[in-house]
């Protein structure tokens, strides 16, 4: 297959694009209509659903997220149309991003910031350390794994929950399934939720959840915001059930203005923004996964982090790395 029109809605620098294999015939455009997209094979980016229909030679989509859901609706591509996601890009920055806002909170951060707009001279309560803390990390993606190798390596104790398990995984110390959770919980100092959003994840962290864990926890989540509602979030710090928690996701995006969530001063929220390619080196990440897929496209070899439409995420059956 050679030729192939390419329209990539992904932006990225000219060394980026010179980056990319021949073979294709690339458009570099943020824009693309109906009339457009009927001859287009290939789609680097997340197009609009409303096109979708009109993508009659559609033969692979590669999107530039980690979060395929929304793309895995049945009939919404065309039949044959292989998808695949970016998952591997995002580990470092959202691992980073993880250590940055759970520091804030095991050090009263949070705490000194807000003292600080208020000219308050004060010192705040005990504080914690990720040395020898235990750090519960629910989701076992690329995500989990990286945030994992870098809790390792500040020396904390690591455990996973996973889906199935066939083996041990790298970086974890104790490894459970899902329907385990509860007689893990209570040993974790930190829980750190790295979940697909699929029908068996949704609400599947169930407000009591949070009675089984210390005091002095602290609950983050980066996966997807429909895992737990945001409101067993926000009694679970008012009501000192845990210490705090960390919110870049939730199950309704953008909170609305008048949500209880902004009065609590333990939890912290950012606005989505943990996994975007606001860090240059993410995005040079993806683009060494897209050129290593358009390679195997063109050749008709495995892509990586094809995504298993049935699930809503990418499938481990497949080529990864």
């Amino acid at each position: 297959m050679i030729n192939m029109k390419t329209w990539v809605l992904t932006e990225l620098t000219q060394a980026q694009k010179e980056r990319l294999p021949k073979g294709y015939e690339y458009v570099f455009s943020k824009e693309l209509n109906k009339e457009e997209i009927k001859d287009v094979e290939v789609i680097v980016g997340r197009p609009p659903f409303e096109l979708l229909p009109y993508a009659k030679n559609l033969k692979w989509l590669q999107l530039d997220s980690a979060g395929s859901e929304h793309y895995c609706k049945a009939g919404l591509l065309p039949e044959g149309c292989v998808l695949t996601n970016a998952t591997g890009s995002f580990g470092l920055t959202i691992s980073e991003y993880l250590i940055c806002t759970i520091l804030m909170l095991m050090r009263n951060m949070n705490l000194y910031v807000r003292n600080q707009e208020q000219a308050k001279w004060q010192i705040e309560g005990p504080i914690y350390s990720i040395y020898g803390s235990t750090f519960l990390i629910v989701g076992l993606g690329n995500l989990g794994i990286e945030f994992a190798k870098r809790i390792k390596a500040l020396g904390g104790y690591t455990i996973g929950i996973k889906k199935h398990i066939e083996q041990s995984v790298e970086y974890i110390d104790q490894l459970y399934t899902m329907d385990q959770i509860k007689d893990v919980l209570p040993k974790a100092d930190v829980v750190v939720m790295a979940l697909p959003s699929t029908e068996e994840t949704r609400k599947s962290f169930h407000g009591e959840y949070f009675d089984l864990m210390k005091e002095t926890a602290i609950w983050a989540n980066v996966g997807r915001g429909d895992v737990v509602e945001t409101m067993d979030v926000v009694n679970a710090v008012k009501e000192k059930k845990i210490l705090g928690a960390v919110l870049d996701v939730c199950d309704t995006e953008p909170i609305p203005a008048d949500h209880p969530i902004w009065k609590e001063e333990n939890i912290i929220i950012t606005p989505h923004i943990s996994g975007t390619f606001q860090l240059p080196k993410t995005k040079d990440i993806f683009v060494d996964i897209l050129c290593e897929n358009l390679e195997a496209f063109k050749n008709e070899e495995p892509l990586r982090n094809i995504v298993d439409v049935k699930e809503g995420y990418r499938s481990y059956a497949l080529k990864k790395s």
